[in-house]
């Protein structure tokens, strides 16, 4: 039976390309372009057109944001405009507002456009038992092939 290539995800690198002498961002001594503005921007953007196709006007996103801020910290539906407007170069969101936008609309797009820069990858809990499911199975692959080695050096 011929093998497969194995399917990578569109956001998953190429392992690879990783090995063959892939240096990590975060390993990498002169200092990588990190100007992520314009991606940033977008996923902001398309996050609130998501959260808006599930019936989340931005209003509703902004209640939801308070939901998760601190006691006395608020954020107004002007202030995410703003936050979203080109012309308002100088106004952009905090990053410590985007765990509470990624909450609200749903869409983790904003976060991923940081870890993709920085070289990393992020995965939900599907992955992450998928991932498990496979080191379980190869364990017991591994055990299988041990188990059979050792009965035929027992010789049974």
């Amino acid at each position: 039976m011929a093998k497969r290539p194995p399917i990578l995800s569109s956001n998953q690198p190429d392992l690879f390309q990783q090995v063959a002498g892939h240096v990590p961002t975060l390993e990498q001594e002169n200092a990588p372009d990190l100007d992520i503005e314009a991606e940033l921007l977008g996923a902001l953007r398309y996050a609130l057109r998501e959260a808006k196709k599930r019936g989340l006007s931005r209003e509703r996103v902004v209640e939801r944001m308070n939901l998760c801020l601190p006691e006395g910290q608020r954020i107004t539906k002007r202030q995410l405009d703003a936050w979203c407007a080109e012309s308002k170069e100088f106004h952009r969101i905090p990053a410590a507002l985007l765990p509470a936008v990624v909450w609200a609309c749903g869409v983790a797009d904003p976060v991923e456009v940081i870890t993709r820069a920085l070289g990393l990858v992020t995965i939900d809990e599907a992955e992450t038992l998928a991932t498990e499911l496979g080191q379980t199975v190869s364990a017991r692959v591994q055990l299988g092939r041990r188990e059979r080695e050792l009965k035929r050096r027992l010789g049974g």
